[in-house]
């Protein structure tokens, strides 16, 4: 953040991610279900779509996915990077496939419990079907804010594996 108007747009993000964490629908959530439905029509009853969530993206999703029939769910792959929730199989039952990226330094493990439990347990894979629900990451840079960004090097590395 270099500029007050970088400050003001972080603050009114943290107060819509607050929203989002109480469950509150908003247009953006209303906007992702709709691309989420246009995408599934895009690749046809026998496609996947990979959808990839980073931040407060997750809590859109997960606002989202609940609005989604399971048959809808079942199309979708989720992947999230340094989520501001956690979307698991026991929340999520219906999703094709879920992946919970966290830097072991990301801030938002201080605020999901899913995750932080997963990162002091060691229990990152799904009691039910046994796949990797969590994978943790070795920071790249050494700056909590700086790793968690999306298109910093910890989470870029990720993405382009």
């Amino acid at each position: 953040m270099t500029t007050e108007k970088d400050y003001i747009g972080f603050i009114g993000d943290l107060s819509q991610a607050g929203f989002h964490k109480l469950g509150k629908i908003t247009p953006e959530v209303d906007s992702l279900v709709e691309h989420l439905r246009d995408a599934l029509d895009d690749v046809g009853p026998n496609g996947k779509v990979i959808h990839i969530a980073h931040s407060q993206g997750a809590i859109i999703t997960a606002l989202a996915t609940k609005r989604l029939t399971p048959e809808e769910q079942s199309q979708i792959e989720v992947l999230t990077f340094g989520g501001g929730v956690a979307l698991t199989r026991s929340q999520y039952p219906f999703l094709s496939r879920i992946v919970n990226y966290y830097s072991i330094n990301d801030p938002l493990l201080l605020i999901v419990p899913a995750a932080s439990k997963a990162l002091k347990t060691g229990f990152v894979f799904s009691k039910s079907t046994g796949e990797q629900e969590f994978v943790f990451l070795t920071p790249r840079i050494g700056d909590p804010a700086l790793d968690h960004c999306l298109t910093g090097d910890t989470y870029l590395e990720a993405l382009t594996w």
